[in-house]
């Protein structure tokens, strides 16, 4: 009996882990994924300076993003030190991470998809606004694709999350508490615990 008990909790365990996991490194992917050059563009400035090629980061296109995957990865910690409703409130947060996050790697993702010229000065900044024109733009589709398959393994996690949450053991915080029934002793320790002097002897 015991030894099935023993089993069950290793294997909850082990679920638990393998959730996390795929949560942890979906959102870590999204943070450095968030850090690379999705557009690159070329701009013409005036003479005598040459033409300049500027990239246009991830976080820059969508400011958000990189936020949302430091949410999703402190969110996955979280799950370690809770239980209950606030596990599954957790994994709410992750899956609507997933989907905010997913949403912008699709806006990237259309086949020749160009921004206005003006959308892209702004984009890199008022220094070369000020001294040239964007004259070619070059997506860079490979890092929503990724980015969009770490929300996908995000939204999985998160559904995972929700699903199998009440089966898992409580956190950490539940794992340190004192049992009832041990906290009722007369162990000096648990005399201390309770505010008692165990000097004292009643009669």
């Amino acid at each position: 009996m015991e030894s099935a008990v023993s089993d069950r909790a290793a294997a909850s365990r082990r679920e638990l882990a393998g959730v996390l996991l795929l949560v942890l490194v979906s959102a870590g992917g999204l943070l450095l994924l968030a850090g690379r050059a999705w557009l690159t563009v070329r701009v013409l400035r005036q003479p005598p300076f040459g033409p300049v090629t500027v990239a246009v980061h991830g976080r820059q296109l969508h400011p958000a993003l990189t936020g949302l995957a430091v949410v999703g990865l402190l969110a996955g910690v979280l799950v370690l030190v809770t239980g209950g409703w606030a596990r599954r409130a957790l994994g709410v947060l992750l899956l609507a991470t997933a989907v905010w996050t997913g949403w912008y790697a699709v806006a990237e993702l259309p086949a020749g998809h160009r921004r206005s010229p003006a959308a892209v000065t702004e984009l890199i900044g008022v220094r070369l606004a000020a001294t040239g024109r964007v004259t070619e733009q070059h997506p860079q589709p490979a890092w929503a694709w990724l980015s969009l398959l770490c929300s996908v393994l995000l939204a999985i996690g998160a559904a995972l999350l929700l699903a199998r949450a009440g089966r898992w053991r409580q956190g950490l915080s539940r794992r340190h508490q004192v049992p009832a029934e041990a906290g009722q002793g007369n162990d000096p320790w648990r005399q201390l615990d309770r505010g008692e002097d165990p000097t004292i002897r009643d009669g």
